[in-house]
């Protein structure tokens, strides 16, 4: 199974932020800033990668539309982050240079290989559907909210995306190897959440969530997921899924 379907949807979703309007940007409130503003620096310094150790481990997938596909995906990521950061430039929050949470995940990928770097991935991509519910929420900036909308979006086939690709490779182990890395998984996803709850619980409680609400949230998308790798979905050309945020 190559990836040629997936190539051709991140293509056509190139100028999925040309629809935001930059112009009169409101400033945040006092409030609003106090809640967010470490929390956005740290997810947008997650959401920037040059992918070199992903798009490495990619040439084991034995499929060239599948690098391709990777290098593609990693520009929209890097999308994510540009224009997390410009908000940021606006309102006055500082970009960090480094994060530990966000070194801890880089240095997992690039131990990990390829099917450890998908994992890791799909498990911050995950987090991101509700953390970016939350920040949605928690904020009367439209300019913010709409950012926030897109990137659901955008992560919302990136679950879909590297679920599939999850499948692919599951489907080269034996039964017991595909058991052990869906304990590994669960573990990873345990952790995860408990650890971004820590840092990240002004922005979740103000977005609604409290700690087993936020930890059901997630599981069941980490559940979606896992039924999704198992049963080869999506199954259909993903071009026509293309979502762009009004």
């Amino acid at each position: 199974m190559n990836f040629l379907l997936w190539h051709q949807y991140f293509l056509s979703n190139r100028h999925h932020f040309d629809h935001l309007d930059w112009t009169g940007a409101a400033s945040l409130t006092t409030p609003e800033k106090n809640i967010i503003y470490t929390s956005i620096q740290q997810f947008q310094r997650g959401e920037h990668s040059e992918g070199k150790h992903f798009l490495k481990f990619a040439q084991s997938m034995k499929d060239e539309s599948y690098v391709d596909t990777v290098k593609i995906f990693i520009k929209e990521e890097q999308d994510h982050a540009a224009v997390l950061g410009h908000f940021m430039e606006i309102q006055g929050i500082d970009k960090l240079n480094r994060d530990w949470l966000d070194n801890s995940f880089r240095w997992l990928r690039k131990l990990a290989g390829l099917e450890g770097t998908v994992t890791v991935l799909l498990t911050a991509e995950i987090i991101s559907m509700i953390y970016y519910t939350a920040l949605q929420r928690s904020t009367g900036s439209a300019l913010l909210q709409h950012i926030c909308k897109q990137i659901l979006a955008d992560e919302e086939m990136h679950l879909q995306f590297q679920s599939f690709s999850l499948h692919i490779l599951y489907g080269r182990k034996p039964g017991s190897a595909i058991l052990f890395s869906r304990l590994l998984h669960s573990i990873l996803m345990a952790g995860t959440i408990i650890m971004v709850w820590f840092y990240h619980r002004k922005v979740l409680k103000s977005g609604g969530y409290r700690f087993f609400s936020f930890f059901q949230a997630v599981w069941n998308e980490f559940a979606r997921c896992v039924i999704m790798i198992r049963d080869k979905k999506p199954s259909v050309p993903v071009t026509a899924n293309v979502t762009h945020a009004a």
